[in-house]
């Protein structure tokens, strides 16, 4: 294997373990009540309402009353309504809250809110740390799962098609991937409900780690491909119309396995992305399918010519098919250029292109100069095939990494609607309190809306509000603008210019009256513009 190859594939064996917990492709839009909202009386249930469908799998409120499990119930595909428990003690209380997106990714966060008042210090629901040991196995699986796929299943549609009575075939090999495939599947269930529920590999003994698993939308996508890969067992154990028939039988529901989970889940429009990744799917099967085989008929001194010039006549359309989709499956998830560079997806994306684009390059040379002089009866040119097809082999199994790693990096799409939802802060002073929200949470121009109040909750005629934002830590000075009182009783400060993110010093001036002003204070988080 080429040196380069080897440090792209090292790279990306250890970013499973370094793409770090902002894994969320589905993201959290609004809580009610509001994060760090201050409350007169305790509420009957808070609802969670996220950027595309979930399921709920861990609700737990810290408080007061110590840690409690709740109940919950679906309002809506997006929305999730937690019972809280009766009689709630005053202060301050945290919602850690853990969902399964409909793409098959868990979510977790927290989300709080106070009775009453808030305590001196409102805690927080302690950071699961990410279990490396899983992500690990997830990434190692997915890989041979993708094997068991594309070699497998993609090399049984080539032995039915193009080399039936071929005993130099690359059977061996396409068996081999068909079975790590079938043994890696149920692993991954198993898996991802270990992944979902925040266990370590111990957890795999629990029987709800499977379910959890098993009910997640990758659990249909593991039973789908499971069918695929037996398909290609019967296809390499039968022979004429029966293993053609049944080799596309297991061609489609392959492809149809990997529209079933993943980010085009969710992508809009999803009927377009859906298709498309059916396609790009279909197109590498019958690519990638064909290297084994091909590779391995090479190597013997006689025979694969008929297949070989059949199959070089035949690549172009399923090249054509591969580029087409995975454009459009690209401008979806990316949206902007710039996002292949500063996003962990984009630049994976990029990684994947790179590969792809050598595969090409190398397979446009073997049908424009080797296969035209294996045809011919060059033996030489045989040696030199086998070899370059081999190098194609490797960069595949490249691409296969890039895929599963993708599983942890959240595509810009997803990004970006996190990046608009609103940043909300509750601060609390001794004479008034503020509820305000910040839109969008990015660096750049921000709108600032304020709702004050006295800190009894009754209502507080301000006479003027300002707000001031400071990052002193990063040498910039306070910025200060006033506010403006609106018909619905809120201030408003707009296009307020926030250059960098991280976290800001927040500042509400109120004057209540002539003789009477109070400041009150807390911090605030400003994301990139990522």
């Amino acid at each position: 294997m080429p040196a380069w190859l080897a440090a792209v594939l090292t790279a990306l064996m250890v970013l499973p373990m370094s793409a770090g917990t902002a894994d969320a492709h589905a993201v959290l839009i609004a809580s009610t009540p509001s994060d760090g909202a201050v409350l007169s009386t305790a509420p009957d249930r808070v609802t969670l309402t996220f950027s595309e469908p979930v399921s709920p799998l861990r609700l737990r409120l810290v408080g007061p009353d110590g840690p409690i499990n709740l109940e919950s119930r679906q309002e809506g595909e997006s929305t999730v309504a937690v019972i809280m428990p009766s009689a709630l003690q005053k202060g301050s209380h945290v919602l850690s809250w853990r969902v399964v997106s409909l793409d098959g990714h868990p979510v977790g966060g927290t989300t709080s809110f106070s009775v009453g008042a808030p305590n001196e210090r409102v805690g927080r629901a302690p950071v699961v740390p990410t279990n490396d040991a899983i992500r690990l196995a997830l990434w190692a699986c997915k890989v041979i799962l993708y094997l068991g796929l594309f070699v497998g299943v993609g090399g049984s549609v080539f032995v039915a098609w193009f080399a039936p009575g071929s005993t130099a075939n690359g059977r061996g090999i396409v068996k081999s991937a068909l079975t790590v495939g079938l043994i890696a599947a149920p692993v991954l269930i198993g898996l991802q409900g270990a992944d979902a529920l925040d266990l370590p590999l111990s957890g795999l003994a629990d029987r709800v780690t499977w379910m959890v698993g098993f009910d997640t939308s990758f659990g249909l996508t593991v039973i789908v491909a499971l069918s695929a890969l037996l398909a290609g067992f019967i296809v390499l154990n039968a022979a004429g119309k029966t293993a053609r028939g049944l080799s596309l039988f297991g061609a489609a529901v392959a492809a149809l396995a990997l529209c079933l989970s993943g980010h085009a889940a969710t992508a809009s429009p999803q009927w377009l992305t859906k298709s498309a990744v059916f396609i790009h799917a279909a197109a590498q099967l019958f690519w990638i399918g064909a290297l084994v085989p091909l590779a391995s008929s090479m190597r013997s001194k006689v025979g694969g010519k008929a297949a070989l010039l059949k199959f070089s006549r035949a690549i172009p359309w399923a090249i054509l098919a591969l580029v087409a989709s995975g454009i459009l499956l690209a401008i979806v998830q990316i949206e902007t250029a710039d996002a292949l560079i500063t996003t962990a997806y984009g630049r994976l994306l990029c990684v994947k292109i790179g590969l792809v684009t050598a595969l090409l390059a190398l397979g446009a040379w073997n049908r424009r100069s080797l296969t035209p002089a294996v045809v011919g009866g060059n033996v030489e040119a045989r040696g030199r095939l086998a070899r370059s097809i081999s190098i194609e082999i490797a960069l595949a199994i490249g691409v296969f990494f890039v895929a599963a790693a993708w599983r942890f990096t959240p595509p810009p799409r997803a990004l970006a609607i996190a990046s608009d939802v609103p940043v909300h802060a509750h601060l609390h002073g001794v004479a008034a309190m503020a509820d305000v929200t910040i839109s969008p949470r990015r660096a750049g121009l921000v709108n600032v809306t304020i709702i004050v109040s006295k800190s009894d909750f009754a209502t507080l005629v301000a006479q003027d509000v300002s707000v001031q934002l400071e990052n002193s830590g990063a040498g910039l000075d306070a910025i200060v603008r006033p506010a403006a009182l609106h018909s619905d009783g809120s201030w408003r400060a707009t296009d307020i210019p926030v250059p960098l993110a991280g976290l800001w010093d927040l500042r509400v001036e109120i004057l209540i009256d002539d003789f009477e002003k109070t400041t009150i204070a807390g911090t605030v988080k400003i994301g990139s513009r990522e």
